[in-house]
């Protein structure tokens, strides 16, 4: 167990078995299950509160955007973010810790940690380009979380520590190069998504989730597009205005 150096071990061994609910919970804070339902609904929210707007003004002479483009350039970010996750596993496909490890039943690959790789794009991207309160409290706040769904993995038994860090490092130059490359740019950072997603397609091609990649990243291109255009969008400020 060369990638674990030990960490992961001890960790199992203090960790008591009522606790083992308690860290599958946390481990939400970096699954899918969790985090695209909330991209959907910062996406709702934001142009709820265009079409809100709208109906105050009883107007529909609006020619910007339902959905600003700084919240779809956080979903493109965080769609390539998973899409890479689906890429580096099949990449790698490194195997997880012996079964006599694990307190849940996880997927086959191991390297890098899904969990932890999601958590870092996800709530690092709401850290970088967030809105919501200091950009020092949602940096600690992301760190906070990265670090309880990494440790939560450890106190499950299904991944060694250096996927762990390995993860981090990975979340971390996505966004890096995202910040430098896309400069904010929607259209770029599902070019990223759609990228990624192809990526997996290929090193995985029977894998569901690598279709689940590119199907949700093209998926949701052609979704914004089309609430964007001028007949759709006219006809949600209409209906706005009569609400």
């Amino acid at each position: 167990m060369t990638r674990d150096w030990g960490i992961m071990v001890a960790v199992r061994d203090i960790v008591p078995a009522w606790s083992i609910d308690l860290f599958t919970l946390i481990a939400l804070l970096g699954d899918l299950l969790v985090i695209v339902p909330i991209l959907g609904l910062l996406y709702l929210a934001d142009t709820g509160s265009t079409l809100l707007r709208a109906r105050n003004r009883q107007s529909t002479d609006y020619d910007g955007p339902l959905c600003t483009d700084r919240t779809v350039f956080l979903i493109g970010t965080v769609f390539g973010g998973l899409a890479l996750v689906v890429f580096l596993k099949a990449l790698f496909a490194l195997p997880r810790p012996p079964a006599e490890f694990h307190a849940i039943e996880p997927s086959e690959h191991g390297f890098p940690s899904g969990h932890v790789l999601a958590a870092t794009v996800f709530w690092g991207t709401l850290a970088m380009w967030g809105r919501v309160g200091s950009f020092r409290l949602r940096l600690t706040g992301a760190g906070v979380a990265i670090a309880l769904v990494g440790f939560s993995r450890l106190a499950l038994g299904v991944h060694f520590m250096s996927d762990l860090v390995a993860s981090v490092i990975f979340g971390g130059l996505y966004l890096l190069v995202i910040a430098v490359v896309a400069d904010e740019r929607p259209e770029r950072a599902f070019l990223f998504a759609i990228i990624l997603a192809i990526g997996a397609l290929v090193v995985a091609p029977s894998e569901s989730r690598s279709l689940l990649a590119f199907g949700g990243s093209v998926g949701a291109v052609i979704g914004w597009n089309v609430v964007e255009s001028a007949p759709v969008k006219k006809r949600l400020l209409r209906v706005a205005t009569r609400l």
